[in-house]
């Protein structure tokens, strides 16, 4: 699975509970919550998954690898996510090409990549990302 797609997932599962209008000072565990809490957290999953046939068996890979991760796993991807959800349409693009080109290099690689790309010049990366544009997953 791409990180991406796990930054994607994990958005959606922290942001249902945002979405809620102003919830309790202290949310009580799940097997507390009532029908209609559990609905409303529920809801923009739901919606989704209706909407998406095509998607669905994606979104529960995504659900499955969610509940693997550690505690410190689910917050680096969140804080991905935050970070994902700031960056300007360029920005992404970037990322995108970035990803796209490392995801098959070895460490070494990713490194040499890393550390060329931060010695560039933003027209050096504009060109970069321009010429290593990411194919349409």
């Amino acid at each position: 699975m791409k990180p991406l797609h796990v930054f994607l997932l994990a958005s959606v599962f922290c942001s249902a509970p945002v979405r809620a209008a102003t919830p309790p000072a202290s949310l009580p565990a799940w097997e507390q919550l009532t029908p209609a809490q559990r609905a409303l957290v529920i809801a923009p999953i739901r919606d989704r998954w209706n909407a998406s046939p095509e998607a669905r068996g994606r979104m529960y890979e995504h659900a499955q690898r969610w509940q693997q991760l550690t505690p410190q796993q689910r917050l680096t991807a969140r804080h991905g996510m935050w970070k994902w959800q700031h960056m300007d349409p360029a920005q992404r693009e970037a990322v995108r090409a970035l990803f796209h080109r490392m995801r098959d290099m070895t460490p070494a690689q990713r490194q040499a990549l890393r550390d060329r790309w931060h010695a560039m010049t933003p027209q050096q990366r504009r060109d970069w990302v321009e010429a290593n544009r990411a194919a349409d997953d």
